[in-house]
């Protein structure tokens, strides 16, 4: 079976025709309007199963990494008043596993690398071309929480994040979202100290990510987090990384933060950029 049609044999196409026009079209106005599509079912039973063997396999590869940033991702100012948001350290601890460690058979690798689902999540982002990203690191990832492990709240600093549930914790790891909380012409400031402060839960809301969702988000202007994970199942999710320009990569910085390594310059990048 080819690649293509491996990867399309995981999503559930009854559910979830690629080509439904009406199907984009109401992704699309989701997106737009609340900076989030969730799409639960998206994928299979059967190959939820297969994606948690997978994980389970590519798991000890992860690189573990634990930050203190603010909520935009930044180091906190000390020279700042306390209640000052980038004066406010938050944790965050999660394992991940880079593109370039995901076996030329991989299911995730089949669907991050189908032209189908590439065509329809950018047509889902209203986005007249979508490339994947050039990061032989950061195109796919693994990312991998256990029990204690958390994201702290914060806003993303890409437009869109494109992510596969695949195993949940046994409990905690609920995705937390308090929805275009901030704007390019509104900071949000006072909402969203209020939800760091615990007086702005109505503005919050947990997104639904049961294994085989498939979720796009806007987390440029919503503030998010995941919440503590309890127990010894791990929680798994896939991150696939798209761009709306061909040839983005990340910083080298941020690839020894997140990888805790960087690529060989001088080895081959054919299997990890395929036609990008």
């Amino acid at each position: 079976m080819s690649p293509v049609s491996a990867a399309i044999a995981l999503i559930d196409t009854d559910r979830y025709d690629l080509a439904d026009h009406s199907l984009i079209e109401g992704c699309l106005a989701q997106f737009r309007a609340e900076g989030i599509c969730v799409l639960p079912g998206f994928l299979h039973a059967e190959a939820v199963a297969t994606l948690v063997a997978e994980s389970d396999h590519l798991a000890p590869l992860a690189h573990r990494s634990a930050t203190r940033a603010t909520v935009f991702l930044a180091a906190a100012d000390p020279t700042l008043p306390s209640e000052d948001l980038h004066a406010i350290a938050l944790d965050s601890s999660v394992e991940v596993v880079g593109y370039d460690l995901f076996p030329a058979q991989s299911a995730l690798r089949a669907l991050y690398e189908s032209e189908e689902l590439l065509t329809f999540i950018g047509r889902c982002l209203g986005v007249e071309q979508l490339f994947r990203y050039a990061d032989p690191f950061g195109a796919l990832n693994l990312a991998i929480m256990r029990s204690g492990d958390r994201l702290g709240w914060h806003f993303d600093m890409t437009d869109f994040v494109v992510s596969i549930a695949i195993q949940s914790s046994e409990r905690g790891g609920e995705f937390e979202n308090a929805a275009r909380i901030r704007s390019g012409s509104d900071p949000g400031t006072e909402a969203i100290a209020a939800v760091l402060d615990g007086t702005g839960d109505h503005l919050v809301r947990v997104e639904p990510m049961t294994p085989g969702t498939l979720m796009i988000f806007n987390g440029r202007w919503s503030l998010h987090r995941v919440d503590p994970i309890v127990g010894d199942r791990p929680r798994y999710v896939a991150l696939l990384a798209y761009d709306t320009k061909p040839g983005t990569d990340s910083t080298d910085t941020l690839k020894l933060a997140r990888y805790g390594r960087l690529p060989d310059r001088a080895a081959t990048t054919e299997a990890t950029h395929g036609d990008r």
